[in-house]
């Protein structure tokens, strides 16, 4: 199953590629934040049946919320262009339950709730394989999921920076 760190590298690397260029520092974490968000079930999921809406992987990982959360999100840290940032960081809280997607852990993701209890999951699901020992799971996650992120964040942090410094002409 994805980590929190995960989650949220995968958030920056969306927030460096997506922001208007050149990415901000706080566009990033924003967009970080935004993709760790729905995990914040696990506050009050502890003990309710997974078919609850209110269980992890539920409610907060649907597109209803994501939807909802971006509108509020947006709303309250941008003045200007809340469209395209709001953009970004709804980009980033929806990879959330798509990597939760690709692991077999729970009984899937709800992205239809309030509006239907169906849960899925990805064809491929090689995170969280429930017969793994937690330290090759996150063997897998980090070579599949926080590398791959790390690198694209970095990458497109230097490359959309460096497009965005005016170059004196001749």
């Amino acid at each position: 199953m994805p980590t929190p760190i995960s989650h949220a590298a995968v958030g920056f690397a969306i927030g460096a590629w997506t922001a208007p260029a050149p990415p901000t520092t706080r566009v990033c974490a924003l967009a970080a934040a935004c993709a760790a968000l729905p995990d914040i079930d696990v506050l009050w999921s502890s003990g309710l049946p997974e078919s609850s809406p209110f269980a992890h992987r539920a409610l907060t990982h649907s597109l209803a919320f994501a939807v909802v959360a971006t509108i509020l999100i947006a709303r309250v840290a941008f003045r200007q262009r809340r469209a395209r940032l709001g953009l970004t960081l709804g980009l980033a809280l929806l990879s959330h339950s798509c990597l939760d997607a690709l692991s077999t852990y729970s009984l899937g993701i709800a992205f239809l709730a309030p509006f239907s209890e169906q849960r899925f999951r990805f064809p491929w699901t090689p995170l969280g394989r429930p017969e793994d020992m937690i330290v090759s799971q996150l063997v897998i996650e980090s070579l599949l999921v926080l590398l791959p992120a790390l690198l694209l964040a970095w990458l497109g942090w230097r490359i959309r920076n460096r497009s965005a410094v005016p170059t004196a002409s001749s």
